[in-house]
């Protein structure tokens, strides 16, 4: 699949291992998802036989894989193939006693068929088929969106993809001389970067790839939301701001290349002043941390949905007042939502607005609880009556060289605040470090002292969140207040 995306990836895979980074947590966390899901899966399709030879044993997966087709077994689990040098394993194979043919089930962990599942799949059938195996249907097995918990018989949906991969069956050979040739070259495959170097998820050679070029250190690549229109400027040359006509860009995207260029931040006073003018003290500044398995775990949810399971309150009386805080952590495996909102209720009550830095998540996040309590149902729908988003503010009046094209609270606090309000220190840094923690956290064989550990690392991240948006908002105020 890399050298689908990209020759010069794949040739560095296989010719230049040491070039690729170790795999990270974030990415870690995936692909231990994606084994969840397919783990549940075989249930779904029960009595079968797994190929349990390790990764690297080529050799032994093949054998075993012989054998239990040759007995017919209904369900394998993991079968292994191999054609001219192309080596796949099958998620779930089903045979048919009826009519003495497989199906080929490639188990995904999204909630709809995307292209790149079907390229897998295919490339997995190609193999297969070329093996000697008949295939007479070809399916992609992936989450049921419209799933609720407890309720998980209809966890998965199974998609007949066969018509769809005839029309692309062809192409297959061709893309893997292509690959093959590649990879049989003497040197690195000269290959531009491109849009295909973050195709779904970045490429792990972008690092390298990106380093092979003269781009500065803040570029055409940290605008705002330039999406494709990048790469128009590249092909021309221009990859320094300095470089590039700005006509054909947003008033956003103009004023972070001219502040780049003038290295002054840019403040519309005027501007912040209105957008604060409806706020209304006492200010309640609220961050949540969420769980979204890919299997649900809690009464009505669904898969990936965002459930909270901690929360940080400042509450401010005055502008540039002193602060009282309030925060929630859920620490058992139980589901967090039944003492979370009563407590959060408690945290919010009275009037005031509530601040939160990209507010549509925790109003979602509220809309779902209410959802869930129908006891406090109006009690949480009237929280979300009360909001206000200083993302909007920052994005609409401020900008300053720091952000480095990101409006992200983690680049925003350190530049307009200083250094004691980065994130790069803390043991629980980011969204996905502290669900890492969580779920940590609630497993049974954590032990005490590193319970402990996680505990004081998820409130003290948390607390960060809700104290920048308090010390952001404060700048804020003072702009205004500057407007006169």
């Amino acid at each position: 699949m890399r050298g689908y995306r990209c020759a010069k990836s794949i040739y560095l895979t296989i010719q230049r291992p040491d070039l690729e980074p170790p795999v990270g947590p974030d990415q870690q966390a995936v692909f231990d998802q994606g084994n969840m899901v397919g783990e549940v899966a075989r249930g779904y399709y029960p009595g079968g036989v797994l190929v349990d030879n390790k990764p690297w044993d080529f050799g032994g997966s093949l054998k075993r894989t012989r054998e239990l087709l040759k007995d017919g077994t209904e369900f394998i689990y993991e079968a292994a193939f191999e054609y001219k040098g192309c080596y796949a394993r099958a998620d779930i194979l089903k045979y048919s006693k009826e009519t003495k043919r497989w199906t080929l089930i490639e188990v995904k962990s999204g909630i709809k068929v995307k292209p790149e599942y079907l390229e897998d799949v295919g490339l997995q059938a190609w193999i297969i088929a070329n093996g000697g195996i008949q295939l007479e249907k070809i399916c992609i097995l992936h989450l049921n969106p419209e799933c609720r918990f407890p309720n998980l018989k209809n966890l998965f949906v199974e998609v007949d993809v066969t018509d769809q991969l005839r029309e692309t069956y062809r192409d297959i050979a061709p893309r893997l001389n292509a690959i093959f040739t590649a990879l049989r070259s003497q040197d690195i495959p000269d290959v531009d970067i491109g849009p295909q170097c973050s195709v779904n998820r970045d490429c792990e050679f972008k690092s390298f790839c990106f380093g092979q070029r003269e781009i500065p250190e803040v570029s055409i690549f940290n605008i705002p939301r330039i999406g494709a229109k990048v790469w128009d400027f590249y092909k021309k040359g221009q990859l320094a701001l300095s470089d590039i006509d700005t006509s054909g860009l947003n008033e956003q995207q103009k004023c972070m290349v001219d502040v780049h260029l003038n290295d002054q931040p840019f403040i519309d006073r005027g501007a912040i002043q209105s957008a604060m003018s409806e706020w209304k003290y006492p200010l309640v500044y609220l961050d949540f941390e969420t769980i979204n398995p890919p299997i649900p775990r809690y009464p009505g949810t669904g898969p990936y949905q965002q459930t909270p399971f901690q929360f940080s309150v400042h509450i401010q009386q005055e502008p540039g007042g002193p602060l009282e805080h309030k925060e929630f952590l859920h620490d058992t495996a139980t589901d967090p939502r039944p003492s979370l909102i009563p407590a959060l209720l408690e945290a919010c009550a009275g009037q005031g607005t509530i601040v939160a830095y990209f507010a549509t998540f925790e109003k979602k996040c509220i809309t779902d609880l209410a959802e869930f309590s129908k006891a406090h149902r109006d009690e949480l729908l009237a929280l979300n009556e009360r909001f206000a988003d200083p993302l909007d503010i920052m994005r609409a009046a401020v900008y300053h060289p720091g952000f480095a094209g990101s409006y992200s609270l983690k680049a925003v606090a350190p530049a307009l605040l200083g250094k004691q309000f980065s994130y790069d220190e803390m043991e629980v840094g980011d969204g996905g470090a502290a669900q890492r923690a969580f779920t940590e956290l609630i497993n049974e064989t954590t032990s005490e002292p590193r319970r402990q550990e996680l505990t004081r690392a998820m409130l003290d991240y948390c607390r960060q969140d809700t104290l920048a948006m308090v010390e952001a908002v404060n700048w804020l105020g003072r702009q205004a207040t500057a407007a006169g």
